[in-house]
């Protein structure tokens, strides 16, 4: 059963990369027509709620830095851009764990309410002011299950929550259910394809992973075979880990756009000096080539066009080397 559910799955996954192929000529003739815009990263901040009595106004300080930041940007850039990406956790740090403060505390629900009505309404009135999508992660809960945790990537715009996109099996606090593990149950609630989900809006089909789900090529592939255009990164890196020949990578191989926003330090109550990062924010073409880029102990933000039609341009150019046979690694997951 297993092994026909999976052949099902390559033939969908190999006619649709068929369709793409096939398309490549038409979509050239129409790429006049498809989206070119900014885009932008941050480097920036967070800081970490030093105990549960401090979370709600440490929460409220980096939302109101995030809007600080935006409108920064906004001020500095022509064109203003329509995307941007946020490093991970800018609302309660990816060091929440150290101050003591519980999980169930510091999850939130992106689903029963609308985001406009609590700690994301100044990020989404931003996004209205300037008509752009703003990605970031936070600590989740759902009501349909008390005992699940994400970590979540997430899209907020004009209209409020744009995706919601949990970890699938990257590492992350212990508290963090993966949806390896609980993948049949999660769809059941949320749907067959909710897990790494793509949307379409006006500037493209953008997704969202987290940190490392960028580390496992397939993760990006999935997305690619979605339909992704652009995949808005949200992270935190270390410099044990390649990240910039991996970011390359998934750029060239799925002939996305890969945007990453990567923390530069987190900010202590008894260090305001702070914890630095390693990695950097960048932004990688369909190509492979980065566009943009700031890392070390650097912050700010970097900023690059986005034209759709350069996907176009990749997929002919270098598709019939890049995109798989699919057929051929079916036994790679009929495990």
């Amino acid at each position: 059963m297993q092994r026909r559910k999976l052949l099902k799955a390559v033939t969908a996954l190999t006619a649709a990369s068929m369709t793409k192929a096939s398309g490549i000529m038409a979509a050239e003739s129409e790429s006049s027509s498809r989206p070119s815009y900014s885009a932008a990263v941050m480097r920036v901040p967070v800081l970490v709620p030093p105990s549960e009595d401090a979370l709600a106004d440490i929460r409220r300080k980096n939302a109101e830095t995030m809007v600080d930041a935006i409108e920064d940007l906004m001020k500095k850039s022509d064109p203003k851009p329509r995307v941007i990406v946020f490093p991970v956790l800018q609302y309660t740090s990816a060091r929440r764990a150290v101050s003591g403060v519980p999980m169930s505390m510091v999850a939130v629900d992106l689903v029963s309410e609308p985001l406009d009505q609590g700690i994301f309404a100044p990020v989404i009135e931003a996004c209205r002011r300037h008509n752009c999508y703003v990605a970031t992660s936070t600590q989740e809960k759902v009501p349909q299950k008390e005992d699940w945790f994400f970590h979540t990537g997430f899209i907020m715009g004009p209209e409020g929550l744009v995706l919601r996109s949990p970890k699938a099996q990257a590492p992350s606090a212990p508290a963090v259910a993966y949806l390896r593990d609980i993948e049949d149950e999660y769809k059941s609630i949320f749907g067959e394809n909710s897990i790494m989900p793509v949307v379409k809006t006006p500037i493209g089909n953008l997704a969202c992973f987290v940190e490392g789900e960028a580390e496992v090529l397939e993760a990006s592939r999935l997305l690619a075979s979605k339909g992704a255009e652009v995949i808005l990164h949200t992270s935190l890196e270390d410099d044990e880990i390649p990240w910039r020949a991996l970011k390359q990578a998934i750029g060239f191989q799925c002939h996305v756009y890969l945007l990453t926003g990567a923390t530069s330090r987190m900010i202590y109550a008894d260090n305001p000096a702070g914890e630095w990062a390693g990695g950097a924010s960048t932004i990688v073409g369909p190509d492979g080539q980065v566009l943009a880029e700031k890392g070390g102990q650097q912050e700010g933000f970097v900023v690059a066009d986005i034209n759709l039609a350069a996907i176009d341009d990749a997929r002919a150019k270098f598709g019939r080397n890049t995109v798989p046979a699919w057929g051929l690694y079916t036994d790679l997951y009929d495990q």
